[in-house]
């Protein structure tokens, strides 16, 4: 077990480096002088900007900024925005209460929503139920948030006038966009618990269950279900750390600041630090959701943990 956890935490730092790394070139192969962007505002004389990428460091060459870059990613300082010479790190703090509320709220939409969908889908397979739940995910999968979020404004917004079209800092604010967000990702999630249980209950351990004179709803919820629960602990995982990792559409289509719409204007105003400190962090959230859902499956699966034991 502990060989597994140091392989996945050099995998995690590993992963870490290449995303700083692709960001550092990425941000920096975009046309134009991100310091002139930062001022054109202000009109600011050549000398001046001159001045301001020596500060910045920005007429060194490559390799010494990204050399420069690595310490102080070691060091925990992801330097000062370009724009408005704060700190990465608070800027990311400051907008990341507002996404962690929200993709928290929708991705409990989502679970009950794709819980409930996959569950009788799978339950009343070839029956009307069953039919209906799997289409209703079809379209959850099928439909993007820049058609369903508009559709919901319209009809609880505008022709129910139940809730708020737009903002945030109230709990009314929260739940359209954590319904538009929860129906997106409940499709994924229902068509993987529908296909988990179904392989489950074909399995010699469901059949014999059967055999022994339980119901189909005590064979479907004490034996399928825990089976079927580990690969939808993946999905789960992906979809809550792209969540994390900002809602641009949605934040930016009910006006709610998060980490989506930071990363957009920090990409705009050509933020460089910025932009390499949302990355970094969208890198973290995924590497250490997956590490997680490593460890879960080893919880929920004996055989696997034996495995990583063996390791």
């Amino acid at each position: 077990m502990a060989g597994f956890v140091i392989r996945r935490f050099v995998g995690l730092v590993l992963t870490l480096w290449a995303a700083a790394t692709l960001t550092f070139v990425a941000v920096r192969l975009v046309p134009g002088d991100p310091v002139a962007a930062a001022l054109s505002d202000t009109n600011a004389a050549p000398d001046v900007i001159a001045r301001r990428r020596a500060a910045l460091g920005l007429d060194q060459p490559p390799p010494v900024q990204y050399a420069r870059f690595l310490g102080g990613l070691l060091r925990g300082d992801l330097g000062v925005t370009w724009y408005g010479g704060e700190p990465v790190t608070l800027a990311i703090r400051q907008q990341l209460p507002a996404t962690l509320a929200l993709a928290t709220s929708a991705m409990g939409v989502a679970v009950i929503l794709g819980f409930g969908m996959g569950g009788l889908s799978a339950a009343f397979r070839g029956r009307l139920p069953g039919t209906v739940t799997s289409a209703l995910a079809g379209v959850s999968l099928a439909t993007p948030v820049i058609i369903s979020g508009p559709l919901l404004i319209y009809l609880f917004a505008i022709r129910l006038d139940w809730l708020p079209a737009t903002g945030q800092g109230r709990l009314d604010n929260l739940i359209l966009p954590a319904l538009v967000l929860g129906i997106s990702a409940a499709g994924g999630i229902a068509r993987v618990v529908d296909a988990g249980l179904q392989e489950a209950l074909a399995q010699p351990f469901a059949t014999t269950a059967r055999a022994k004179g339980l119901t189909p709803r005590k064979v479907l919820n004490r034996h399928a279900l825990p089976v079927a629960l580990m690969p939808v602990l993946t999905v789960i995982a992906l979809q809550f750390g792209f969540l994390l990792g900002g809602a641009v559409v949605t934040e930016s289509l009910f006006a709610r600041q998060g980490i989506g719409r930071l990363l957009v204007d920090a990409v705009l105003r050509k933020d460089l630090p910025l932009v390499q400190g949302v990355v970094l962090l969208s890198a973290f959230v995924y590497s250490g959701l997956n590490f997680l859902t490593d460890l879960a499956h080893a919880w929920l699966d004996p055989r696997v943990g034996a495995e990583l034991v063996e390791a």
